[in-house]
């Protein structure tokens, strides 16, 4: 069971690396040749992907589930019908969209362009996005095979292997000429590749179960997936509301030009929530496990020691992004994204950070079909959000959809905690004593001396951040490891580590 976790976790985190590195080596030479105008339109389209992206209807984690189930049982022909309800539903959805950007393309591409710009080159990207769309839905199909087939370690190699050709191709060819729709192009055939061998290998797995046949297609069993994947969908819509919409509401406000002094800080602090995510996401069939064999007290017990670890990597990054993050900005990209940037990292670290305080209540939620909180509570956090975000950028700039973010998660955070440790069946102060406290001492004496370091050196160079890193966690890992853990737990990780070695 560990040793599965471990692989699927580890896997998950080295996409998350390879994708930190090629941001890191692409993003600058995005911004350089295609300009801020057209690098806050790709981010505008990227979010209004990520919206049409909804209309999946919560399927993706539902086809997942199901492959996982139905794969225990045995049950071939179960399988097959998942297989081939889902892809005609997911490939007439690509289709339908595909369509609307195409007739975009055709009718009104001029909206995207600058004034007094001819039209043609994003005409030429809306059908490149058209093609786009219509490989990514069928392609959510075959990955979350995968996912339910406990194959993360081979949809990752295949993500990796596409991520690092599209980087090169882009570094190699780029220029200012080409840059948008070169981005766009190589992404779409990336994706379209990408798809393809993830259904060969899926094929391979289990040929029999997975190939597409019309007489599998069922209407009952679509409505019984929809009808699961609705709470998934409400919760996926709110989410892309909340992290999605800031980029759009500033270039609709403020145009195209403002997004990247929000986009790209906002990235750069997306990573601290996408690496908690890559951690976590193995943890829900583990929870389900447990909570079918009714091992209450082993479920406690993994929930307090694991969030105490998660906590306890959660604020020293979060700490670090703030302390260091305006200077790596202004090495990486350039000081003017960077002179917009310490507020915003400061807020949307604290976004991020607070939800991250409780990292497995989803995970463990789900796990004991108690998920419905969310499809409750998300969307009113995440309409809240909009409504904030429309206000506040046109009164503080892009420092206001940072200020939207961080109101909203404040007003659900303390809902998710009381239910989650409810369930748990323990108290609040319990869980914020075991899991929450115990890191609060080392990072604060670690954001004391990189403080100090930071104010005492002029952070110029990448060794200059290196070395603040360095000392941050020197400071910080032993103080953590001595103080935070108790030597039952330093055992017990001991044990686990060794038990998956052997």
């Amino acid at each position: 069971m560990f040793r599965r976790l471990a692989v699927n976790t580890g896997s998950n985190v080295a996409v998350l690396c390879v994708s930190v590195v090629v941001a890191f080596i692409l993003t600058p030479v995005l911004v350089s040749n295609l300009g801020i105008y057209d690098y806050g339109l790709w981010e505008m389209l990227a979010a209004v992907l990520g919206y049409a992206g909804m209309l999946e209807l919560g399927l993706r984690p539902t086809v997942s589930r199901f492959t996982a189930k139905y794969n225990a049982e045995r049950d071939r022909a179960a399988l097959r019908r998942l297989f081939s309800t889902s892809l005609v539903f997911l490939s007439a959805i690509g289709f339908v969209v595909s369509c609307v950007f195409l007739l975009w393309a055709v009718l009104l591409p001029d909206v995207l362009a600058p004034a007094n710009e001819p039209a043609d080159r994003y005409a030429v990207l809306l059908l490149i996005l058209a093609a786009n769309v219509l490989a990514a839905f069928p392609g959510h199909v075959a990955e979350s095979v995968l996912e339910g087939m406990q194959r993360y370690y081979l949809k990752n190699m295949v993500a990796i292997v596409k991520m690092v050709s599209v980087c090169s191709i882009i570094l190699w060819f780029i220029t200012p000429d080409n840059g948008l729709l070169l981005l766009a192009g190589v992404s779409a055939v990336g994706l379209w590749v990408r798809n393809l061998v993830y259904f060969l290998i899926v094929m391979w797995l289990d040929r029999d179960s997975f190939r597409f046949k019309v007489a599998a297609v069922s209407l009952p069993h679509l409505r019984e997936l929809v009808v699961f994947g609705t709470k998934s969908f409400v919760q996926g819509v709110s989410y892309r509301i909340e992290t999605m919409t800031d980029s759009l509401v500033i270039g609709i406000i403020l145009g195209p030009a403002m997004v990247p002094f929000y986009s790209i800080p906002a990235n750069l602090v997306q990573y601290l929530r996408n690496l908690c995510s890559a951690i976590t996401h193995a943890f829900m069939p583990l929870f389900s496990s447990l909570d079918a064999r009714h091992e209450v007290e082993q479920i406690r017990q993994i929930y307090l020691v694991a969030s105490k670890l998660m906590v306890g990597l959660v604020l020293p990054l979060g700490a670090g992004a703030v302390l260091l993050g305006p200077a790596f900005l202004t090495i990486w990209i350039g000081p003017e994204i960077a002179d917009h940037s310490q507020t915003i990292i400061l807020l949307l670290v604290l976004f991020l950070s607070l939800p991250l305080l409780n990292p497995f209540s989803s995970r463990y939620l789900t796990a004991i079909n108690r998920h419905g909180i969310f499809a409750i509570f998300s969307p009113v956090s995440a309409l809240l959000n909009l409504g904030l975000t429309i206000l506040l950028v046109q009164w503080m700039g892009v420092v206001g959809a940072a200020w939207a973010s961080l109101i909203a998660v404040i007003t659900v955070f303390p809902i998710y905690l009381v239910y989650t440790t409810r369930h748990l069946g323990i108290t609040v102060i319990r869980y914020v004593r075991e899991s929450i406290m115990p890191a609060f001492s080392p990072t604060l004496f670690m954001t004391l001396a990189v403080l100090y370091y930071r104010i005492e050196v002029e952070l110029t160079s990448y060794m200059d951040l290196v070395l603040g890193v360095l000392i941050g966690g020197l400071i910080y890992l032993p103080l953590f490891v001595g103080l935070a853990l108790t030597t039952s737990e330093r055992s017990f990780l001991v044990g686990r580590v060794f038990g998956m070695r052997r």
